[in-house]
């Protein structure tokens, strides 16, 4: 008897330590709002890396999350996953309803055409990355004034995982 007490309460602390180390390296969180459909939804639950980019910078079709303190559809002082459109050096602008991304037309992860409003090009700078709603309709991104373009230091990881949800919104 006490061989088995002593082998749960082991398994016990395992169990305990192994989820407080992950907990360092992955974060999972539900999507709340309509911002990056038709990749992820309301409801869906997705996990986090962390750590994925230490000392690297995301790369352009990348979902990555980030903290927001805009007021928006997903709340206020939310967590918020976007794709990445602009990498560090990377010349961008909305011409004509079109996004540039170097001169030539972004690849398009939406499933259907949205007019943007019209924004001056800009050029990237060191350790600087450009975010983009997959709904375009969301300006809960990059071309808000408020969020802007990022830095590293404001990214919190990589989406690494989506996971169709109930549908119904919550709050993390």
């Amino acid at each position: 008897m006490g061989k088995k007490f002593v082998l749960y309460g082991l398994a016990a602390v395992l169990g305990i330590l192994c989820a407080v180390v992950l907990s360092g390296f992955f974060m999972i969180t539900t999507v709340a709002g309509s911002g990056m459909e038709p990749a992820l939804s309301s409801g869906d639950h997705v996990l986090i890396a962390k750590r994925a980019y230490c000392g690297k910078m995301p790369q352009a079709g990348q979902i990555v999350a980030f903290a927001c303190d805009v007021y928006g559809e997903e709340g206020e002082g939310r967590l918020l996953v976007r794709r990445v459109a602009g990498e560090p050096g990377d010349l961008i602008e909305i011409k004509e309803g079109v996004f540039y991304r170097n001169g030539k037309p972004y690849e398009d992860y939406t499933r259907e055409a949205v007019r943007m409003e019209d924004m001056s090009q800009i050029k990237l700078g060191e350790g600087q990355f450009f975010v983009l709603s997959d709904n375009r309709k969301s300006v809960m991104d990059s071309r808000n004034e408020a969020i802007g373009v990022l830095e590293l230091k404001d990214c919190l990881g990589k989406v690494c995982f989506g996971q169709k949800g109930t549908g119904k919104e919550s709050k993390t």
